[in-house]
């Protein structure tokens, strides 16, 4: 049995509250039903984090006052058994990374692998990282992913190394990432790049965003999700244009001029997110690269009921890039979500319930006509239908079911 190390502060005021505390929805970014965080704050050190930004509140310095909860192995261990809504656990958030290098002694998230690839219950599992380290626990994620599956998010914004060592200190070269890819995908897991943040003047050129995408291409990832620099005014931005004057001073005056609105959500000027999109969208055109996990990739390992929502949501991306209306489908999409959200608190309610309670009743929905009735759009209905009873699979780049 795993334990806590009884030396810890934190160990020895066991949280209250559950550790796989299931969402009302998975989330769209990662997909996941459950998250965890081995750590909290980041010794990658990486100039532009976001989590430096004061609406996330580290405690002291981001990249040394770093937070371990050793504890998270046995309370995993301790709730596997008791899960009753099958989802995606994602470990890792903006505020940390789940392979940090502390992982190499702690083993954490090590462990965690190891209690997921043996569980009787079978989850499937998302980790975002930007470190090889998580080629140590391969064979154990991909015992995960023989199960459940397994899905891979490596950060990687650009192959010049030296940037890397100016930008992401801490962090694994590039190269090693990519070996990491090619292991995870030899081995049959599905892989995503975060191609973000792009750093004005420093990686988000075409040429060096072509060759990024050439060798994503290369290894076969699934899907490149790429993505502009965010500087939330105050300590993030601060930060980040300390560390250009320092060690990329050629940027900084067009970083500076970029981020001069000072937006709270950290976004640069609208013309300047313009420009990148058309940098990266014949690019991507290119090289038949999705920007979002696709379809075919999460539809087997998710429910039915989360994968038709996840799906839908992917929908009002993908057709508002292309200029699609999608007014009815954003009101249909809602109208699934409210009903999905009230299905799943009526569960959580009456814990007397079977486990398997919420599928079998969404495929009763699906069978009698209520799904129909519900999202209140013939075509969608029998869009929804050809995913559901025939296994058809939504082509993120065609945007045809196959």
């Amino acid at each position: 049995m795993v334990k806590p190390d009884e030396s810890t502060e934190e160990s020895k005021k066991p949280s209250a509250r559950r550790l796989l505390r299931p969402a009302d929805l998975p989330e769209n970014f990662t997909r996941s039903l459950y998250k965890i965080a081995p750590y909290r704050g980041c010794a990658h050190g990486c100039r532009y984090c976001d989590g430096r930004a004061e609406r996330y509140y580290v405690e002291g310095d981001f990249e040394k006052d770093l937070v371990i909860r050793y504890d998270i192995p046995y309370r995993l261990e301790m709730e596997l058994p008791t899960v009753r809504e099958r989802g995606m656990i994602a470990f890792g958030s903006g505020v940390t990374d789940p392979y940090q290098a502390m992982e190499g002694s702690c083993r954490i998230t090590g462990a965690c692998a190891r209690l997921l690839a043996e569980a009787r219950k079978a989850l499937p599992a998302l980790v975002m990282t930007k470190s090889s380290l998580a080629l140590r626990d391969l064979s154990l994620w991909d015992k995960v992913n023989q199960r459940s599956g397994l899905v891979l998010l490596v950060s990687l914004t650009s192959l010049d190394e030296e940037l890397r060592e100016c930008m992401e200190p801490g962090a694994s070269s590039f190269a090693a990432r990519l070996e990491m890819i090619r292991s995870f995908k030899k081995a049959g897991c599905r892989v995503g790049v975060l191609a973000m943040p792009l750093l004005p003047g420093l990686s988000d050129s075409e040429e060096s965003i072509h060759a990024l995408y050439s060798a994503c291409a290369e290894l076969g990832v699934d899907f490149v999700m790429p993505g502009g620099l965010t500087l939330r005014p105050g300590r993030q931005k601060d930060f980040y244009l300390a560390a250009l004057r320092s060690k990329r001073p050629g940027a900084l005056q067009l970083t500076e001029s970029l981020y001069r609105e000072d937006r709270p959500s950290g976004a640069a000027i609208a013309q300047a997110t313009r420009e990148l999109n058309a940098r990266i969208a014949p690019i991507r055109r290119e090289y038949a690269m999705p920007f979002l996990l696709p379809h075919r990739s999460f539809a087997s390992i998710l429910p039915p009921h989360d994968s038709l929502r996840l799906l839908f949501r992917d929908m009002l991306e993908l057709y508002s890039e292309r200029d699609i209306d999608t007014l009815l489908l954003a009101k249909s999409a809602a109208a699934y979500d409210s009903w999905l959200v009230g299905l799943r608190r009526n569960f959580r309610r009456r814990r007397s319930l079977p486990d398997d309670w919420i599928e079998e009743r969404f495929a009763e929905a699906s069978a009698d006509g209520e799904l129909e009735r519900l999202l209140a759009n013939a075509r969608l209905a029998q869009f929804a239908k050809a995913v559901l009873e025939d296994g058809a699979r939504l082509d993120y780049l065609t945007l045809k079911l196959n």
